[in-house]
């Protein structure tokens, strides 16, 4: 078997860092965020460093056996696993180094947020990262990568000074604007396809305070404080970022929209407006105030892995009255499953985000002002066809204001290998021109498809079209 041959030649390079069915931390190690993919790989790698990386792909090429590569395995698509074939698991390359003088942050592939705020934070430094620390630093940012400092910093991908990757036939290439702008500028939100990042080098920001926190308002509030999220929106400064959720809030589990608060500016007399602005609703919680930006970088909390999840989002140009009605009757319509329930998604985007990094970049929605996502989250497989349908029935409600097809691909819950409409899926997200250039890039890098778990751009497929 193919499988077998891997492992004898993967057996000197990761000495007792394979993990196969049998192995008394299989399941422990395959476990993935999203519990709906209850994936069983043949065989799991752990490589140590970049030199063992190049040699587990290089061995996993040659032998012709599947891959799916996996960071913190957050990817809502599961797409960090696979059933059969080998798992490349980053876990061990998870270093963060911080230059603080030179404002400069090395990165290894398998870090996660909470690593890289913990160790930036030590010098008043931060970056765009994910509002959920568990996330991986890299899966986020080469799709690329919605933060708390977005408006003022972009995001995630738009602070990369460079990447150390490794391509699908083992090779290492540095690479950054001057080196391979349109590799460099694929990266950049579309970056899952081209090869594994051994390591991120990103420009750090002083931020080490901000007036932010959550404010919850009643369920009776939540149309008044959907259209204040919007209204804070459509005059904000690119220092200021929220995010609003219609969900179940505190121990009472009380329906309430909750609004993330993240100000990471100096005028006092601008933060004293927000907050009256704030407090215009009748409040059921307040906690913002001035706090260090890793305990922001905590305020929406954390899931443990395991549970399933189902998002459906949608990029939208507006977010008119008419849409926040059906978005507040889109909630009331959810199940109430416990702990974990149903939370409609709001997040806005302006400043730096839409005007996007100096020599551009592939992510589609520069030009979108919301992301709407609806995000059912529950426990038992017996309800996985309703929290399914409920979590597409918010991004349908959107649809008319719909912008970019699947729009911010790290929410996209359907998108792997072998799913048939992600051809034309990936057409309307990326535009006709922005598509041609992705391809050519993965014709050039990977012309095999070897890294096809994810939102897959694989050559084969429009050539079969046009042909």
């Amino acid at each position: 078997m193919m499988i077998e041959k891997l492992r004898r030649t993967l057996d000197p390079v990761c000495p007792e860092r394979l993990v196969g069915p049998g192995h008394p931390r299989y399941d422990e190690i395959r476990q993935l965020f999203n519990g709906m993919h209850d994936r069983r790989p043949d065989l799991v790698a752990l490589p140590y460093n970049g030199t063992e990386l190049g040699l587990v792909i290089r061995a996993a090429a040659q032998a012709q056996v599947p891959i799916a590569v996996r960071g913190s395995g957050h990817n809502i698509a599961g797409s960090a696993s696979l059933d059969g074939g080998l798992v490349i698991d980053l876990r061990f390359l998870n270093g963060v180094s911080i230059d603080h003088t030179a404002r400069v942050a090395r990165v290894k592939g398998g870090a996660t947020w909470a690593a890289f705020d913990a160790a930036a934070s030590r010098y008043g430094l931060a970056v765009t990262g994910g509002t959920f620390d568990t996330t991986g630093v890299g899966g986020l940012t080469l799709g690329g990568g919605i933060g708390h400092l977005m408006g003022k910093y972009g995001l995630s991908c738009d602070n990369v000074l460079s990447y150390a990757l490794v391509t699908a036939d083992g090779e290492h290439l540095v690479v950054d604007r001057e080196r391979d702008p349109e590799l460099d500028w694929a990266l950049r939100g579309a970056g899952h396809n081209f090869g594994v990042v051994e390591e991120f080098t990103f420009r750090l920001h002083e931020v080490s305070r901000v007036y932010g926190g959550v404010v919850a308002y009643p369920e009776h509030e939540m149309a008044a404080a959907t259209r204040l999220f919007r209204d804070l929106a459509e005059d904000a400064p690119d220092e200021l970022v929220c995010i609003l959720l219609l969900e179940r809030y505190g121990p009472a589990q009380e329906p309430a929209a909750v609004m993330s608060v993240c100000y990471c500016g100096s005028d006092e007399r601008y933060a004293r407006t927000l907050e009256r602005r704030l407090r215009g609703p009748e409040v059921l919680d307040w906690r913002v105030e001035e706090r260090d930006y890793l305990s922001m970088q905590q305020i929406l909390g954390r899931l443990p892995y395991g549970l399933r999840h189902y998002w459906s989002a949608r990029c939208t140009t507006e977010l008119p009255d008419q849409l926040i009605d059906e978005l507040v009757a889109r909630f009331r319509a959810g199940r109430w499953r416990g702990t974990f329930n149903d939370t409609v998604y709001l997040e806005e985007l302006h400043g730096a985000v839409r005007r996007g990094p100096a020599g551009g970049s592939a992510v589609p929605f520069r030009d979108a002002r919301f992301n709407v996502t609806g995000m059912a989250i529950w426990e038992s497989p017996d309800a996985d066809a309703e929290q399914t349908a409920w979590a597409r029935s918010v991004s349908a409600a959107a649809a008319p204001w719909g912008v970019h097809g699947d729009g911010y691909v790290n929410y996209v819950s359907d998108a792997h290998a072998g799913n048939r409409d992600l051809r034309d899926r990936a057409r309307r997200t990326f535009g006709e021109e922005g598509l041609a250039r992705l391809l050519s890039v993965k014709r050039r890098l990977d012309p095999g498809n070897l890294f096809r778990s994810n939102y897959n751009l694989d050559p084969a497929a429009y050539e079969s079209v046009t042909s």
